[in-house]
């Protein structure tokens, strides 16, 4: 996919001529035969004047429609040329602002080397910022006061005397100056610290987006980009935003904006009506999902995807889930950063009763989409704007929202590619990964991803062993897996037969979980709280269990071990699992032994034994006292 889109004024052009062409031809097809129409009455006499009224009137009908259309035709082709010429006008601005940038960027002193050695004072140069001078507006090394393209603020630094400013990401060329806090997607403002006396020569201005670009974080600031506002990455080495801190903030047409925009204008095509409605947000929820499903590679059974857009004062939010677990996502695939899942929001998913899985379970992935958004709806100012599946829409959900574009059973799509990272990228570790769980990713060496991919799916196995009893369905690929991770923990290779073995009994798993779905289309939306369902989440953890284990396949990528962080987090993560502790036993009984004495002869002392003497009680004669005691009653005569 190309990475940026040219304009040819000229074609523009030439499109515009074709237009005048069509517009005149239709202008003559339009035209009434006059001389036919006239000459009627006499060629076909009195009898005939119906017949000469309605086709007057229709040729007439048809010239008005004729020349609306003509005159449709020409706007479009007049629109082309205005196009053409504000393209022009805006290369020439640009090349004038770029020039202007140039000049007011002074060069950097090379260093010198005096004769007198370190310490001494270079000569100094022509006063006002010579080569070997300070430049104007502060020490050399800091920021360059000069206006970058378009009025959009300081041009950032102004030459490498300042020091690195942050970590270099590993790619030619780089300079990123730290990690990016801005939300993804965003345009961070320019370099503005610097040294003493620096300043800026332009006001602070907003860099509006590219057309179809989303804004990060969703309306009010509310879920749109992540909990984070952006993923962090190892492998770029800065919190990745698709933006730069070094260069001068300009509007970037991403992939999936591009994407975006070749699929409206598709959409538009078959009508053949120039400026037809194309429902925007329907045709980005449809293209997302596409390039969704042409990236995964999995054949689960009953497992479906939907994709919402919500759309609020603030912006528009992009969701996505699945119909498995807490919106599952699958390996390999590579989301814009500015989309999110209901799932991360666990604030507005649970209550003060229950944690944060009341749709889980549920077989219609939109349905859950649209129980999201009237719940976190009404929190952010936003509504649903449009809202696709790759399974069947519930009838009643187009009946509710009878104002919102819908569309199920979308295929996958080539128009966007989800298969590679790119800076406007992340996978699904960076769009639902904790930091602590990033953090540990970027931790582990390059030589212990093996190791530690293992670690991970023995410990998911161990864990969801101990934490109940295994589902029946799951007894197959348990005992396969249990087989496979012994093998490898014993430095064992692994036969492609066993390996088969459990992508086969994943499969029968998947398809056992259809059952276990609820269907809720007789429910009214807003009102769903779907019952605990403990059999089908501990069927979850165990496929889970299974990716872990299927990763394993081959040889490990640090990209692998970003992937084995997702599905272990999944397990270990949920607000409802409950690791059970590791269970203490010995593997032989354990006998306390104490020393015997050694064998002596016992003899029993020699006498009579007799019975001691009878004890009695002794005899206690108690008196009464002469006298009453003290304080007593006194006797009366």
């Amino acid at each position: 996919m190309p990475d940026n889109v040219y304009i040819d004024p000229d074609l523009l052009r030439q499109l515009a001529e074709k237009h005048d062409g069509i517009a005149d031809d239709t202008r003559k097809w339009a035209q009434p035969p006059s001389d036919w129409l006239n000459a009627f009455p006499e060629t076909y006499g009195k009898i005939a004047h119906p017949v000469h009224q309605a086709l007057v009137r229709y040729y007439t009908a048809r010239e008005r429609a004729g020349n609306a259309l003509a005159d449709e035709h020409q706007y479009t082709a007049n629109s082309l040329r205005e196009a053409a010429l504000a393209y022009e006008r805006a290369d020439q601005d640009g090349s004038r602002d770029i020039k202007l940038a140039g000049d007011n960027v002074n060069p950097q002193p090379m260093p010198q080397v005096t004769p007198g050695g370190p310490g001494t004072t270079p000569p100094s140069g022509p006063p006002g910022g010579g080569p070997a001078g300070t430049p104007p507006g502060g020490p050399a090394g800091g920021p360059s006061t000069g206006t970058g393209p378009n009025g959009a603020g300081p041009s950032g630094p102004s030459g490498p005397e300042g020091g690195p400013a942050g970590t270099d990401n590993g790619r030619p060329g780089s300079g990123v100056t730290g990690a990016d806090t801005a939300g993804p997607g965003s345009v961070p403002a320019a370099a503005s610290s610097g040294g003493p006396g620096a300043t800026s020569t332009a006001p602070a201005s907003s860099v509006v987006p590219p057309v179809g670009s989303i804004p990060p974080g969703g309306p009010s600031g509310g879920p749109g980009g992540g909990p984070g506002g952006g993923s962090f990455d190892e492998r770029s080495g800065v919190q990745s935003s698709g933006a730069r801190s070094d260069v001068p903030p300009m509007p970037v047409v991403t992939p999936f904006a591009a994407a975006v925009a070749k699929a409206k204008d598709e959409a538009a095509e078959p009508a053949y009506v120039v400026g037809d409605a194309v429902d925007e947000d329907l045709v980005l929820a449809k293209t997302l999902l596409g390039g969704v499903l042409a990236a995964a590679d999995t054949t689960a059974v009953g497992l479906h995807w939907a994709v919402a857009v919500l759309r609020g004062p603030a912006g528009t939010g992009v969701f996505i889930t699945s119909n498995e677990g807490r919106g599952w996502l699958p390996p390999g695939v590579f989301l814009p950063q500015e989309v999110s899942t209901p799932w991360s929001w666990d604030e507005v998913l649970s209550d003060a009763e229950e944690d944060g899985s009341p749709w889980e379970g549920v077989s219609d992935p939109a349905r859950i989409l649209v129980e999201f958004g009237l719940a976190w709806g009404p929190k952010a100012g936003a509504r649903l704007s449009a809202l696709v599946s790759s399974g069947p829409l519930d009838p009643s959900l187009r009946s509710r929202f009878a104002d919102v574009p819908m569309e199920g059973l979308v295929g996958p799509s080539d128009d966007l590619d989800l298969r590679a990272f790119t800076v406007d990228t992340a996978d699904r570790l960076g769009l639902t990964g904790s930091a602590a769980a990033l953090q540990h990713v970027a931790s582990v060496p390059d030589n212990r991803v093996r190791a530690t991919c293992l670690d991970l799916a023995t410990d998911a196995h161990a864990q969801v062993g101990r934490a109940g009893t295994t589902p029946a369905e799951a007894a197959l690929s348990r005992g396969v897996r249990q087989r496979i991770i012994g093998l490898l923990q014993n430095g064992q290779e692994v036969p492609a037969a066993l390996w088969r073995e459990l992508r086969d009994a994943d499969d029968l798993l998947a398809a056992a979980m259809l059952s276990r779905r609820v269907d809720v289309g007789r429910v009214e939306p807003g009102a769903l709280r779907v019952d605990d369902n403990p059999a089908l989440r501990a069927m979850v953890f165990e496929r889970r269990c299974n990716e872990l284990a299927l990763l394993l396949a081959d040889e490990p990528t640090r990209q692998q071990l970003r992937d084995a962080v997702y599905a272990h987090a999944q397990i270990v993560e949920h607000p409802q699992f409950v690791a059970a502790p590791a269970a203490v036993a010995t593997a032989v009984d354990e006998r306390v032994v104490r020393p015997a004495a050694p064998p002596t002869s016992v003899v029993a002392p020699g006498g009579q034994v007799s019975a001691p003497p009878p004890v009695s009680a002794p005899t206690v004669a108690v008196t009464p006292p002469a006298t009453p005691p003290p304080g007593g009653p006194q006797n009366q005569s």
